[in-house]
């Protein structure tokens, strides 16, 4: 569906109506997890609890879950727990100058915020994924009036977890078994979501400014066409930082 608009000014096309995930909560999250502890499997186990001292090279998410459910006594807000799941790769040093063994570890950490996703009373069927998940709320509280509730959906959007600390416990006096423990700073943004259908302006299709260009020479013809990288090879001063231009930027406004 969509509607010619005559503007004067021609400031858009026409009014269109869409189909879109409208965002109705959000929190930004700035988590510092102290001494996560990693589990791993019986062979990185043994290579462990014969390590002289670890390093840490990377930790990941590989995957999270969502558990929602909704809040009792205040409508439209839900309980949302996200799980993540973590997994980190150390190098195992033996102390005796021979090269570091990488094994994997993984850990799971799980945070509950409450968020408003609003109501939907209704069931929504598509052609590709079939019909939304619904859950069985109690007829209590703000779920009273109704025995359904099509749930909001819930994403995370994070950056690459920082590792601040690394700790390689003392052997247990009963298993033998040494335990590893990592501090892990992580930022994220949890959103509550709905598909809803939404009126909006358009000026225009899509269509790309440029054409794809296909590539026939040779990989070292492709590499003569990179310029050299010279400012990677000598570090920049204070003076060119993204700081100080920041703070000119900043100064030249005011003035």
């Amino acid at each position: 569906m969509s509607e010619t608009i005559n503007r004067p000014n021609g400031s858009f096309k026409e009014a269109v109506c869409i189909d879109a995930m409208r965002i109705y909560d959000s929190c930004s999250a700035q988590d510092c997890l102290e001494n996560l502890e990693f589990t791993f499997s019986d062979e990185d186990q043994t290579t462990l609890n014969d390590a002289a001292y670890i390093k840490t090279q990377s930790i990941d998410v590989t995957d999270i879950n969502f558990a929602i459910s909704p809040v009792a006594f205040n409508q439209g807000f839900y309980s949302v727990d996200v799980t993540y799941n973590f997994r980190a790769q150390i190098e195992v040093f033996d102390g005796e100058n021979t090269p570091p063994v990488v094994i994997y570890g993984t850990a799971l950490f799980t945070k509950k915020v409450i968020l408003y996703g609003s109501d939907g009373g209704t069931q929504r069927f598509v052609s590709d994924t079939g019909l939304v998940t619904q859950q069985e709320v109690p007829a209590t509280g703000c779920a009273c009036c109704r025995s359904l509730c099509t749930l909001p959906t819930a994403s995370v959007s994070l950056v690459e977890p920082m590792c601040l600390d690394t700790t390689l416990t003392a052997a247990d006096p009963e298993t033998g078994e040494r335990n590893v423990l990592i501090t892990v700073g992580l930022f994220a943004i949890i959103s509550l979501t709905r598909a809803v259908p939404l009126m909006i302006p358009v000026y225009d299709y899509c269509v790309p400014g440029r054409e794809c260009t296909s590539t026939s020479g040779t990989p070292c013809e492709m590499f003569e066409q990179i310029d050299f990288p010279t400012n990677e090879f000598f570090p920049r001063g204070i003076d060119s930082s993204c700081c100080m231009r920041n703070t000119e930027t900043a100064q030249n406004k005011e003035s």
